[in-house]
């Protein structure tokens, strides 16, 4: 048992079974968001971090020492040394883990995961980042930030997909995007017909595009429940 399930089991009374749920439902994300901090492959965004202190009733820095650092996964190329480096040319020793931090930096993304988009997008604060994942550059694909899927009205502890999107500053025929309507955000499958741009929802026929709807992202990449 790690520190953050410790505290979560005295903060439940003693009882860890369904203290994740618990706090999920009062932070409105996903059991499976909780579950991931719990395992130490996602950390809590600052703003998570001060609302589980009020929660904890603890201070903001102890809290944040609940938590293992958050895991990068780099190319799977970039193995450690097994010894150091040495240029037979010099005398100079390099440090490998120093080298090998270097080629996580170089290789890797950090992407801010929203639950939902601020009203403000594309401007944000720190307050509305679920969490930051940092992720192999090569498998982004050029994408700026993660959402979690789903229509605008349903609630985000129900949407258990997440979605990588990469901004567009136009339509994108032939591909899965995410538009916005009167400051609502729908997936919708782009195409055109007739020389006019459609959409396409759960496979039903393609429909003409209402007014006033707006082009965000593109999907490049979806990833579901099974990897937790």
């Amino acid at each position: 048992m790690n520190k953050f399930e410790k505290q979560l089991e005295k903060w439940n009374n003693g009882v860890l079974r369904g203290a994740q749920a618990k706090l999920a439902k009062l932070l409105q994300v996903s059991t499976a968001t909780v579950a991931l901090w719990s395992t130490g492959k996602r950390h809590p965004s600052k703003g998570y971090l001060n609302q589980l202190a009020r929660i904890f009733n603890m201070d903001a820095y102890d809290v944040t020492r609940l938590f293992a650092p958050t895991t990068i996964y780099p190319d799977a190329c970039l193995t450690p040394a097994s010894t150091p480096l040495r240029d037979s040319s010099h005398t100079i020793t390099y440090n490998t883990d120093k080298i090998q931090q270097e080629l996580y930096a170089r290789n890797s993304v950090s992407l801010p995961f929203f639950i939902h988009l601020p009203s403000s997008f594309p401007d944000y604060q720190e307050a509305h980042v679920a969490e930051w994942w940092a992720l192999p550059r090569h498998a982004v694909l050029g994408a700026q930030f993660l959402l979690r899927a789903g229509e605008a009205d349903t609630p985000p502890a129900q949407a258990e997909d997440i979605l990588f999107l990469i901004l567009a500053d136009s339509w994108v025929v032939n591909s899965v995007m995410l538009v916005k309507k009167d400051n609502r955000y729908f997936i919708r499958r782009i195409s055109r017909q007739h020389g006019k741009l459609v959409w396409q929802k759960n496979g039903q026929n393609f429909t003409a595009i209402p007014a006033r709807v707006q082009p965000v992202g593109v999907v490049v990449r979806k990833i579901t429940n099974s990897i937790f």
